[in-house]
């Protein structure tokens, strides 16, 4: 059986769509399973904000040492820890950069995005480079508001959070669009984007700014979950609603390297209310999504 056969194979016995895009580095040898279909990118997004903050930092245009004041009024909901401090805290760039992937703070996240002018700039950045399949409309906080019905999208963080306790979010809003209105992506854009991080795109000490914060990703259940223990993935996850993503670089061994971009899409809604289903289902897809990391990694375990 081929490789993409496996991997078509656990794709349809998880019961998920998918599309992954396979990249492995050293002998250029690639393909993919449905590739060129477009997914939400949740919050694997933050990888084109990376990319995009690293030719600022290669123009000189930022530096990693300077200081953001945090204010009450840049806290997003969803993942991260900065909306639980006080106002006033100034993180360096080095600091948001470093929780926007590792943690996939969304504080951090919105602050990188309006310090790099904008979702505008990102997309721009994405499509001067030639991938036309990445679409970055909405930084965290605007991207949320889509997934709440309109007569609640604009209460308070906390009034939000306590809504959710008791009711489904809006499963056909903007949020879950695969259009270019919403932050998608293919898999196949999404690995060729890592794939120019990590050759010439950037200066050396830039790439190197980028990877070290890739490889400290703390969330590593997905494409890595199981990987032989000391194998390094430089990766960033995404997660709302029924998608579960993971986009990153797969170190086999010091000179051997494989690019894994994987978008996964379930049905979530008959779970939502449900905590022992959902975390029963959760398992599996993430389960189906660690057996696609280690498939690719065996295939090409005896390369370079």
């Amino acid at each position: 059986m081929s490789l993409r056969e496996r991997l078509q194979a656990i794709i349809t016995a998880a019961d998920i769509e998918a599309g992954l895009a396979v990249w492995h580095i050293e002998s250029g040898r690639r393909l993919d399973v449905g590739g060129d279909v477009p997914f939400p990118m949740a919050s694997t997004f933050k990888i084109p904000i990376l990319a995009t903050a690293c030719r600022q930092l290669t123009d000189g245009a930022i530096s990693l040492d300077s200081r953001v004041p945090l204010a009450d009024e840049d806290k997003s909901m969803g993942s991260g820890i900065l909306p639980y401090f006080e106002s006033g805290l100034a993180p360096t760039l080095r600091d948001l950069l470093t929780l926007m992937i590792i943690i996939s703070d969304n504080t951090a996240t919105d602050i990188m995005v309006n310090y790099l002018g904008g979702a505008g700039v990102i997309e721009g950045y994405m499509h001067e480079l030639g991938l036309s399949d990445i679409y970055f409309k909405w930084n965290c906080k605007e991207l949320l508001r889509f997934a709440f019905p309109p007569e609640v999208a604009d209460l308070p963080l906390e009034e939000l959070v306590k809504w959710t306790t008791q009711n489904d979010i809006r499963r056909d809003g903007l949020v879950f669009s695969k259009g270019a209105e919403n932050n998608v992506s293919t898999a196949k854009a999404m690995t060729e984007l890592l794939h120019k991080m990590y050759g010439d795109l950037f200066p050396r000490d830039v790439r190197a700014v980028a990877f070290d914060i890739l490889r400290k990703q703390q969330f590593t259940h997905r494409i890595a979950r199981f990987l032989p223990l000391g194998v390094k993935v430089a990766s960033k996850t995404g997660t709302i609603g029924g998608i579960r993503n993971d986009c990153g670089i797969i170190s086999v061994s010091d000179e051997n390297h494989v690019i894994l971009s994987l978008f996964t899409e379930w049905d979530e809604a008959p779970y939502w209310n449900k905590p022992a289903a959902h975390h029963q289902r959760v398992f599996e897809v993430e389960t189906a999504m660690g057996e696609i990391g280690r498939a690719v990694f065996d295939e090409f375990a005896g390369t370079g």
